[in-house]
C-alpha cells in the first residue's frame, strides 16, 4: 500500500484557516496510526532561535498550539513538546512566542531535551551509532513538526532535517566534524536518525516558508500550505520538487538505500514558485568526478562557496566563532575573521548569526555553472 503526503491549503494562521488544513493533513495519517486515546504523545518542532515577532526560521507558535489541541482532541492523555534549540532554552522560546501559558492552561508539558545516550543505530543505517536524545522512548508516539525553508548546507530543512534537533549541541560540531565537506554523507546521517527515531506523524509548516539566507536569516514567503505523512521521507519527496529543488540530498540518498516508499499525494496540492536558495557550499561535490582525492580537494577549495561578512550587520557578539566547528572562524577587533583553508563549509555560522550577518556566495565561475544546469532543468521539463 502506498503511504499518503496530504496538502491543505491555509492562507494563515488564524484558527479558521490553520485548525482545517491541520485536521485534514492529520486525517491519513490517525487512520495509519490507529486510535490515540490515552496516549502519550511527544511533540519535536523546530524552534531554531525565535528572534522576533512572526520569525520565519521556527514553526509558527499557533502552528504548535494547534498541532497540540488537535492531538488532545483526538484523545491523547499526555502532550509533550521537546527540543533542543541551538542557543536558547525551550520555555524562553515559547515565552516570547506568547504561548507558555496557553500551553501549560491546555496541559501540555514542554522542556529542553537532557538525556543523551549513545544508541546502537538499525541494521541499514549507515552509522553505526550516534549520540542522540532518548526521551522519546517514554511516548507512544512522536510527532514531527517541521518548517519549511533554505538551508545553506543541504538546500532544505524539510522533515527528515528536523530530526538533527535530536542531537545535542556539541555533538552536532562533532558530526559536522565528522562528515566535513561531504553533503551526501550528512544526509546519510540524517536519514540513519529517521531509521532510528521513526516519527509517527509528519507536518510541514509552509504557510510562511522562508527562502533565500536559511535555515535562520532568510526572508518569508507566503506559501500558504499545510502538508503531513506518516513517513518523513516521503513527505520531503513529495514537497522538495514543488518548492524548486529536484535534487534534495536526503531524498536521493534514500532513493539510493531503498528508504523512500511508495506514495501518493491527495489534498490541495499546490503551485508554487521555487524557493530562492543560498548559494550551495558544494554544487559540484555531487557531480562524481573520477579524480584523486588530493586534485579532488584541491578543486573543492577553489570551488566551494565561501561565507562573507556583510559588516553592517555584524554586532561582534562571537556567537558564530563559538559554534565554529573546526574553529577555523575567529574574533579579531570584534569582527569574525575566516580562515578559508580550514573552514569546512557546514554553515554554522551562518545559521546561528543573530543578524544574518554572514552569508554563503559563489564565485562568478560557480554562478555561471549554476545558470547553465538551471537551464537545462528548465528546458528538459
Amino acid at each position: 500500500m502506498k503511504v499518503k503526503v496530504s496538502f491543505a491549503r491555509a492562507a494563515d494562521y488564524t484558527p479558521e484557516n490553520l485548525r482545517p488544513a491541520l485536521e485534514r493533513v492529520f486525517a491519513a495519517q490517525a487512520a495509519a496510526y490507529g486510535s490515540l486515546e490515552g496516549k502519550k504523545v511527544m511533540l519535536k518542532p523546530n524552534l531554531l532561535a525565535w528572534k522576533h515577532e512572526n520569525d520565519p526560521a521556527c514553526v509558527h507558535p499557533r502552528f504548535i498550539v494547534e498541532t497540540a489541541a488537535l492531538f488532545l482532541r483526538a484523545g491523547a492523555a499526555r502532550v509533550c513538546l521537546l527540543e533542543n534549540p541551538a542557543v536558547r532554552q525551550v520555555p524562553a522560546i515559547l515565552e516570547d512566542m506568547g504561548i507558555a501559558q496557553e500551553l501549560k492552561a491546555m496541559g501540555v508539558e514542554f522542556a529542553n531535551f537532557a538525556d543523551y545516550r549513545q544508541r546502537t543505530l538499525p541494521g541499514n543505517a549507515v552509522f553505526k551509532t550516534a549520540e542522540t536524545a532518548v526521551e522519546h522512548l517514554d511516548f507512544d508516539c512522536v510527532v514531527n513538526l517541521a518548517k519549511v525553508k533554505t538551508h545553506g548546507m543541504m538546500t532544505l530543512t524539510l522533515a527528515v532535517k528536523n530530526l538533527f534537533g535530536f542531537v545535542s549541541g556539541s555533538e552536532r560540531l562533532a558530526w559536522h566534524l565528522k562528515v566535513r565537506r561531504d553533503f551526501a554523507l550528512f544526509a546519510d546521517f540524517l536519514l540513519d536518525l529517521y531509521l532510528d527515531i521513526r516519527p509517527d506523524f509528519n507536518f510541514l509548516d509552509g504557510i510562511t516558508a522562508m527562502e533565500g539566507n536559511g535555515p535562520g536569516s532568510g526572508t518569508p514567503v507566503a506559501c500558504c500550505f499545510v502538508a503531513g505523512s506518516c513517513d518523513a521521507a516521503a513527505l520531503d519527496a513529495a514537497v522538495a520538487p514543488l518548492l524548486g529543488v529536484r535534487d534534495l540530498l536526503t531524498v536521493t540518498r534514500a532513493e539510493a538505500r531503498g528508504l523512500l516508499p511508495e506514495y501518493v499525494c491527495e489534498g490541495d496540492i499546490p503551485r508554487l514558485q521555487p524557493l530562492k536558495r543560498p548559494d550551495p557550499p558544494a554544487p559540484l561535490s555531487q557531480w562524481g568526478l573520477p579524480l584523486p582525492t588530493g586534485i579532488r580537494e584541491i578543486m573543492r577549495d577553489r570551488l566551494l562557496a565561501r561565507p562573507f561578512l556583510d559588516k553592517e550587520k555584524c554586532i561582534g557578539c562571537g556567537l558564530c566563532a563559538r559554534m565554529c566547528p573546526p574553529q577555523s572562524l575567529k574574533i579579531r577587533e570584534g569582527k569574525p575573521v575566516f580562515k578559508l583553508d580550514e573552514c569546512i563549509r557546514c554553515c554554522c555560522c551562518q545559521e546561528h548569526c543573530p543578524k544574518g550577518a554572514i552569508r554563503f556566495r559563489n564565485n562568478l565561475f560557480l554562478r555561471g555553472i549554476e545558470k547553465l544546469r538551471s537551464l537545462i532543468s528548465l528546458l528538459a521539463g
